[in-house]
């Protein structure tokens, strides 16, 4: 028993560790994993961009522990907490004040933040941005100010809650849960999510899913399809837009105001981020998507108003506490500059372009087409690792 309690003494929650970081604690983070294990993945959240890298091996030499100041709390870290663990007991035995993330990376891969869109628009609508800030995910909760009626853009199983938690809080009734294509990079929660809250699941008519499986049984599915309007609440409506090039069937959904023409705001999903354009190649057709992505960017994205929000579904940066994330179209045009190219240049920058693919992306792929609930499965690792659904050329 003294050992258990020794051993939660020198441990600290994921969701506790956010709230020190929230709450402007000066704490030292020491990651304990490979060099090669840390430039694949590492913790990047408000002031802690690049930790100091020692591995669990190298951490008693002298040089090591120059690096490792006495008058902060150490939060050590690694892949599932083992070898953060044994930092932290050979830390405090040294006479620092140590404790080890629980769960490691896998278990920081939980942490969500939650925060609101400015909404410059005279219709009272409100949009909540729901951040998975390890993996750079973001879902969307859209709500009517009036009648309390919205919409789940998005979600994701490994932050179910998170959206649970904003309808809750804000007694808000939700008329449809959306997908805005079928992920490859981390499990939906549509199904899950439309189950627990009583509503419909709205997806694209054009990806290829399978919702015969008796898994879904009970649960309502619209099959959304280009130019389809989805009411929302009380005077604005989502414009369904068909963008092939992420995915076939991507959709991306435009806010508009059927009172108001100032409400401009688009849901772009995967198919254009703030920074960067999304990959062609998960779903084995790389050339052919390619192609189709330069015609979305061409004939519909840059077709949108200048000063319309784009609402993306990744980011790759770091995220900073409570600032949301977003950027006019106008902007992104100045920074992406692959969206100024011609179709042969775009083609062959792309193509050179793009990363290695996720390790688990077909597996993700099959859960996701065939619809199936969060509490059905055992996510555990599967998710590991950062965001990689866009390019930066």
């Amino acid at each position: 028993m003294k050992e258990k309690n020794i051993g939660n003494r020198l441990q600290i929650d994921p969701t506790s560790l956010k709230q020190k970081i929230d709450n402007g604690e000066d704490i030292f983070i020491l990651d304990v994993r490979t060099p090669e294990e840390y430039k694949s993945w590492k913790m990047s959240y408000d002031r802690y961009k690049d930790l100091t890298l020692i591995p669990i091996d190298q951490l008693s030499s002298s040089d090591a522990l120059e690096q490792i100041p006495k008058d902060k709390e150490i939060v050590t870290i690694c892949a599932l907490g083992n070898r953060s663990m044994m930092a932290a007991n050979l830390l405090t035995q040294l006479g620092y004040n140590a404790k080890s993330l629980t769960g490691g990376m896998s278990a920081w891969n939980k942490v969500f933040d939650i925060v609101i869109i400015p909404v410059k628009t005279r219709i009272p609508v409100k949009i909540w941005q729901i951040r998975r800030i390890s993996k750079g995910c973001m879902g969307y909760i859209v709500a009517s100010e009036i009648d309390k009626n919205a919409v789940v853009i998005d979600p994701n199983c490994h932050i179910n809650e998170a959206f649970i938690k904003v309808v809750k809080e804000n007694d808000l009734h939700i008329n449809a849960v959306i997908d805005t294509h079928m992920h490859a990079d981390h499990v939906s929660a549509v199904t899950s999510l439309a189950r627990k809250l009583g509503t419909v699941v709205r997806i694209s008519s054009m990806e290829g899913y399978d919702i015969t499986n008796n898994r879904n049984d009970g649960l309502t599915f619209d099959k959304i399809k280009d130019e389809d309007k989805i009411k929302v609440g009380d005077g604005f409506v989502l414009n369904a837009i068909h963008t092939p090039g992420h995915t076939n069937g991507s959709m991306c959904f435009s806010l508009d105001g059927t009172k108001d023409d100032d409400s401009k705001y688009v849901f772009t999903g995967d198919t254009i981020f703030i920074d960067e354009i999304g990959r062609p190649d998960l779903h084995g057709k790389a050339e052919e998507f390619t192609q189709n992505l330069y015609e979305t960017y061409q004939q519909k994205i840059l077709k949108l108003p200048n000063k319309i929000v784009i609402l993306p579904a990744h980011f790759r940066g770091r995220f900073e506490q409570q600032k949301p994330i977003f950027n006019t179209l106008e902007s992104i045009k100045t920074e992406i500059k692959a969206l100024s190219l011609n179709k042969v240049e775009f083609v062959e920058l792309v193509s050179r372009s793009i990363p290695p693919q996720p390790i688990n992306h077909r597996r993700i792929l099959k859960i996701n087409k065939s619809m199936i609930p969060c509490n059905e499965i055992q996510i555990e690792d599967l998710e590991d690792g950062p965001n990689s659904c866009g390019i930066r050329p």
